[in-house]
């Protein structure tokens, strides 16, 4: 878990250096998720509960709900981006496409959006500054051309790509989330 979290810091500080660490790590998709992401969707999940100190109205259903909720939503998001990037992501690559390598990337993206999500949930009030916080998971994405060996000249339809693949999913799954339960 520590050597996950240097990694992830280590992306949001410099993200084109962070990428050139994980190139040259020895992780795997499954060691980052079962040691860093899962127990990060744990930490979301229950960063939940500290919206009560700041806002005594919300229940404890209401709370275990949006905790609930939060979970699956980057649970699913995984799955839904992996199968992007092996469907669609091999068109902008120049080298062999490398499934351990876009794990790695959409794990350590979603990684910063969780990360993200945990500050909204800490946050008394809501600051448009964290609102506009996953464009910054967009840089990181950009940075991480080379890590993916981007064919150049397609960098802005790799981010592009990555957005949708990536950053769409979580906010359309909470969205549809809301839709449905409305308690929430």
């Amino acid at each position: 878990m520590l050597k996950y979290l240097g990694y992830l810091i280590q992306l949001i500080l410099s993200p084109g250096k962070g990428w050139d660490d994980i190139a040259l790590s020895n992780l795997t998709p499954k060691s980052v998720a079962a040691d860093g992401y899962y127990p990060l969707l744990g930490v979301a999940s229950c960063s939940v509960f500290v919206q009560y100190l700041y806002d005594s109205d919300l229940t404890l259903p209401v709370l275990v709900e949006s905790a609930v909720i939060t979970f699956v939503v980057y649970f699913i998001s995984y799955f839904i981006a992996s199968f992007m990037f092996a469907v669609f992501g091999g068109r902008l690559i120049k080298s062999v496409p490398d499934e351990k390598r876009y794990n790695l990337f959409i794990l350590f993206n979603l990684s910063i959006l969780v990360l993200i999500e945990i500050l909204k949930n800490c946050l008394p009030m809501s600051l448009s500054l964290v609102e506009f916080l996953p464009l910054f998971v967009l840089l990181v994405m950009w940075m991480g051309h080379r890590y993916l060996d981007v064919e150049p000249g397609k960098e802005g339809s790799f981010t592009i790509f990555c957005g949708l693949a990536i950053l769409a999913p979580p906010f359309l799954l909470d969205f549809l989330f809301k839709l449905l339960l409305p308690s929430n």
